[in-house]
Parts: C-alpha cells; sequence; structure tokens
C-alpha cells in the first residue's frame, strides 16, 4: 500500500503536519495507529465551522484523506485493536469528508475517485466484519467477540450513512452494491436488521433513489425482503423486512403492483406473523397485496389512517368519559355519604329530645304524684275542722307563687328593652356632650381678635412726654462711675464664676451625651417600629427583636397597652370623650422618672 504523502511547506495546522510527515516515515503496519491521532484533532474542531472546515481542506491537502480510503482495504486482524481500530478510523473517514469546501478541480477529484472508493472500502470493510462474525462459533465463551464484532459493524455502516449524508448523490452506488446484497442476505439475524435500517435511512435520505437505480436491482432486494417474511424465523427481523417493504412501497409506487404479480401466494405466508408485534405494517403489506394497484393502495391506507386515528379518538374519548364517571360518581357517593350522616345526625337529636322530652315529663309525674301524697296525706292528719282553712292557704299560696313567677317573667322580658334604653340615653348624652364641645370649640374660631384688647398708637404730646420721663430718670440715676479697685474686684469674681463653670460642666456634658444617645435610640427604634412586620407575618426573632428588657420601660408600654385596649373595648360612642379622661397624675410622674433614671444609669 502506497502511503506517500506530499507534504508542502505552507502554513497548516502544525498536528496535521507532524502527522502527515510521521505516516510518510512509517511502515504501512503502523499507519492505522498513527491515524488515530486525527481523532482529537476532528472532535475539537466540528464540522460546519469555520476552523473545522478549515482542518478538513488541510487533511485533503495533505492526502490523509487518501491514506484512510487506502487503510480501508487492510487486514485489520495483524494492527493494533483490531476491528474495533477499523470501526474508528471508518468514523474518523465520515467525519473529515463531511465538511469539505474545496476547489473545483479536488472537488471534481473528491466526487469521481474519493467518494466512489470509500463507499466501496466501508462495504468491503462490513464484509470481512461479517465473513468474522459468520466465522465464529456460537457459544457463551465467544457471544462477547460476536457483539463486539457486531458493535464494530454498526459503526461501519452508521459512518457509511453519515458519508451519505453529507455525499447523498452516492447513495445509488451504496444501494446497487453487491456488498450491501451480501449483507443484506446473512444468516445473522442483527446483522440482517442493520442492513435493512441502513437501508431504510438512505431511502430517507435521497426518496426518489429507487426510481433512479435498475430494476434488477430493486427487485433483488424486494425478493431478498420477501425471503425474510416467508422463511425467516426470527421475528425482529420479519418486523424489520415488514417496515423495509413498506418504506419502497412509499417511495417507490410501481413496486405495489410488482409485488401483487410477482408474489400472489405472499398473503396466506403472512397470517403466521400475525399477533407478533407489527401487526399494523403486516396489515400495510396485506392491504398492498390486496389492492393491486398503488392508487387503490395509497387509498386503502388512508382509510386504514382514518381508521387508526378514529380508532385512537373513541378510545382516549371512552377514557375520557370514564374518567369524568368515575368523579361523577365519587362525587355522588359523597354527598350520599354526607347527606346520610346528616340524616343520622338529626335522627340522632330527635331520639335525643324525644328521651329528655319523655324523661322530664316523667320525672314531672313523679314529682305531682308525691306532691298528690303529701297533700292527701296531710288532709288525712288534720282535723276536719282545720281542713278548709289548710285548702285556702294552699291556694293563697300558689297564688302568690303564680303572681311571683309572672312579676318575674315580665320584668325580665321588660329588661332588655329597659337596658336598650339606658344605654342610647347615655349614648345621646356622649353625643351631645361632644357635639358642645365642638360648638364651642368652633364659636372660638370663629370670634376676631378683641380690639379693645388692641394697644393706640402714640401720638406726638405722649411721646414728648415720655421722652421727659426717661430724661428725668437718667438725671435721677446716673450711670456709676467704677474705680480701678472695683474693676479688679468684678474681674475675680468673673473668674471665679468661671473656673467654677468649668468644673461643673463636665457632668452636664456627660448628661447631654446621654441625652444624645437617647435621642439617637428613639430614632433607630421610630425607625424599627415604622418598619415592623404585621401581626400575622411576625415570628419568633421580631418578637425578641421588639422586646425590651428595661422594667421602667416595660411598665410604661404596659400602661399604656392597657389604656388602648380599654378604649378599643368600649363602644364608638364612649370612645368619643375618652381624650378628656384624667391621666393619673402621680402614676404618670412614677413613670417618668423610673425611666430618666434608667437612661441616666442610676
Amino acid at each position: 500500500m502506497d502511503t506517500t504523502l506530499a507534504i508542502s511547506p505552507r502554513k497548516g495546522d502544525q498536528r496535521v503536519i507532524q502527522l502527515a510527515k510521521e505516516i510518510s516515515e512509517s511502515k504501512d503496519r503502523k499507519v492505522p495507529s498513527l491515524l488515530m491521532a486525527l481523532r482529537p484533532i476532528l472532535n475539537d474542531l466540528p464540522a460546519g465551522t469555520d476552523k473545522g472546515t478549515q482542518i478538513r481542506n488541510e487533511i485533503w491537502q495533505y492526502n490523509l484523506l487518501k491514506v484512510l480510503v487506502l487503510v480501508m482495504r487492510q487486514d485489520f486482524s495483524v494492527v493494533a485493536g483490531e476491528w474495533e481500530t477499523a470501526a474508528e478510523l471508518a468514523a474518523l473517514l465520515s467525519n473529515a469528508t463531511c465538511g469539505l469546501k474545496l476547489t473545483k478541480d479536488d472537488q471534481r477529484q473528491l466526487e469521481e475517485d474519493h467518494l466512489p472508493k470509500s463507499t466501496e472500502n466501508l462495504l468491503l470493510l462490513a464484509r470481512h466484519i461479517h465473513g468474522i462474525i459468520n466465522s465464529v462459533q456460537v457459544s457463551k465463551e465467544t457471544e462477547r467477540e460476536r457483539d463486539n464484532l457486531i458493535t464494530n459493524l454498526q459503526v461501519v455502516m452508521d459512518s457509511l450513512v453519515r458519508l451519505c449524508s453529507g455525499y447523498f448523490y452516492i447513495c445509488s452506488k451504496v444501494i446497487s452494491s453487491p456488498w450491501l446484497l451480501q449483507l443484506l442476505v446473512s444468516d445473522t439475524a442483527k446483522v440482517a436488521k442493520i442492513t435493512m435500517a441502513i437501508m431504510d435511512k438512505i431511502l430517507r435520505l435521497d426518496p426518489h433513489l429507487l426510481s433512479k437505480s435498475e430494476e434488477s436491482t430493486v427487485n433483488t432486494l424486494l425478493d431478498e425482503l420477501v425471503y425474510k417474511l416467508t422463511v425467516n424465523t426470527d421475528v425482529s427481523v420479519a418486523a424489520e423486512a415488514c417496515r423495509c417493504l413498506i418504506r419502497f412501497c412509499d417511495h417507490h409506487k410501481p413496486l405495489v403492483e410488482a409485488l401483487c404479480s410477482r408474489y400472489k401466494g405472499l398473503r396466506p405466508l403472512l397470517r403466521r406473523w400475525e399477533g407478533q408485534g407489527f401487526d399494523r405494517n403486516l396489515r400495510l403489506v396485506t392491504m398492498m397485496l390486496e389492492s393491486g394497484s398503488a392508487k387503490k393502495a395509497k387509498s386503502q391506507r388512508n382509510y386504514e389512517c382514518a381508521r387508526y386515528i378514529q380508532a385512537i379518538w373513541r378510545g382516549f374519548s371512552a377514557r375520557k368519559r370514564l374518567r369524568n364517571a368515575n368523579k361523577a360518581f365519587a362525587k355522588f357517593q359523597k354527598s350520599y355519604r354526607l347527606k346520610r350522616a346528616e340524616e343520622e345526625q338529626v335522627k340522632l337529636q330527635t331520639q335525643y329530645q324525644s328521651e329528655l322530652y319523655y324523661q322530664m315529663k316523667r320525672k314531672r309525674q313523679q314529682l305531682m304524684r308525691r306532691f298528690n301524697e303529701k297533700r292527701l296525706h296531710t288532709l288525712e292528719i288534720l282535723p276536719a275542722s282545720r281542713v278548709e282553712d289548710y285548702l285556702k292557704k294552699e291556694k293563697s299560696v300558689a297564688a302568690t307563687r303564680i303572681q311571683t313567677l309572672w312579676r318575674g317573667h315580665r320584668e325580665r322580658t321588660k329588661l332588655t328593652d329597659r337596658q336598650s334604653v339606658a344605654q342610647q340615653v347615655r349614648a345621646a348624652i356622649k353625643i351631645q356632650r361632644a357635639f358642645r364641645k365642638w360648638l364651642e370649640k368652633s364659636e372660638l374660631a370663629r370670634q376676631k381678635f378683641p380690639t379693645h384688647l388692641k394697644p393706640t398708637g402714640l401720638t406726638d404730646d405722649r411721646r414728648v412726654e415720655l421722652s421727659k420721663q426717661i430724661s428725668n430718670w437718667r438725671e435721677l440715676n446716673p450711670t456709676r462711675q467704677e474705680s480701678i479697685e472695683e474693676l479688679e474686684v468684678s474681674l475675680k469674681r468673673a473668674q471665679g464664676l468661671l473656673s467654677r463653670h468649668y468644673s461643673s460642666v463636665r457632668p452636664y456634658r456627660k448628661l447631654q451625651y446621654q441625652v444624645e444617645n437617647l435621642l439617637a435610640r428613639l430614632d433607630t427604634d421610630m425607625e424599627l417600629v415604622a418598619l415592623a412586620p404585621s401581626l400575622k407575618e411576625i415570628t419568633e426573632d421580631d418578637v425578641q427583636m421588639y422586646s425590651s428588657r428595661s422594667l421602667p420601660v416595660a411598665t410604661a408600654a404596659k400602661h399604656q397597652h392597657n389604656q388602648m385596649m380599654k378604649k378599643l373595648q368600649q363602644p364608638w360612642w364612649k370612645s368619643l370623650g375618652m381624650d378628656d379622661l384624667e391621666v393619673d397624675e402621680d402614676e404618670k410622674e412614677r413613670v417618668e422618672a423610673e425611666i430618666l433614671l434608667q437612661t441616666m444609669g442610676l
């Protein structure tokens, strides 16, 4: 294998230049391991970005892509990592090829030479991996090895799909490749499933692919898919073949007629797959076989889709109605239980009242019986001459008791009205008193300033008279002329007063400092009170913050709280005169004295 690279002095990524130099100087067996260094370079710079496109162009210019294509044909059983390395190199080939922006000549070379060879070599690599999978015997010891090989095959086929997604015009070469057909006819279920999934993806990339392909190629693929449905015994392979067959018919309508004409006995053979988990796709294939043409098949499929949508909708509607019915039944049962509980409660209450009435009636009868027995006993022991007096006295006592009960009942009936009248009278007095005070204040506010109290202005005669009085007073009381000795005595006395002031100013300043601290504290407390939360939102921390440990402050707060609660508990008409209540001066002075002593620290 020729891996000679043309290394030019062009500037580029040093990693790519160094890698190209190492590959040109190394042996063929070491080339796959060296090409693995492209993986971090391509992962760091994804396709679609400017730097990603630039690094891929440099890889093309240094012929590293050609080396990758040639390496795909190598036997990887003698390379480190074996077929896992081959799968990673296939992923690198598709990653490096997608995202190129070349000149016209390079683009022509890419389309005519590089892409066909890449496609062929990737399929050939997949065929080699498939051959190794078939050569490994199926057993528990080799199960892990087979799984690794199938994973590598999946990576290679995904790389091929990625290459087709970047250059979709090579899809026809992939679908017509004999290596793909060999993978499709494989007896290994996982390999066949991977191949049919790749065909499905390629058809999604190019919907007109089957119409561009040769009829023989399409018929060969169709024969193999039908074979998978009829002869194969694996359910997963049959489900994938059924799905792939539907995809073929959707993208190429003439296949429906070919399917009906070439496979007339297919429909009975499909019944063996009923109930295996892909009944819907199976019904679509059966429907195409019954229709005979693409138009009828499309209309029949639309009909089946409509039935399916309707079934889904009916199921959803039925489940929704069932949920609503369950909710309605639950609500009905709840209301029934509540009503039944209320009826039981009323029944128990009625039974209790009737029992109580019966007990009271029975007790009353017993009292009446005892009273009558006592009365008869009294009449038996009394002489005949005193019986009439006893009956009269008994009637008098009974009348007195009846009158007493009636008067008490009448007075109690009138008591509520009397209390309401008394309350209205007190309220009217309060309102009248408050109204009279308001009238007095209004009268005082409307009165003008008394003009008789306004002093009269000075006349000229009065001004001359006052000037004479001032001059006479000055003559009688002349300014005293002090001597130097008297001035010195006055100076000493002033200095003594000044020194006494300086000696007593320190306690005064201390008191002034305490007063300023008290004012600052009052400002802080006022701000806290203004920002205080409501009673519903208050917490334990707020209670601790707004609580005071000072006894005088607590006493004053308690006194003020009691006064406010007393005012709030009174009716509104009583609160009109609460502002004029006399305050206990002794209590007020005592509280103020305690607060002052507490603030002064005494």
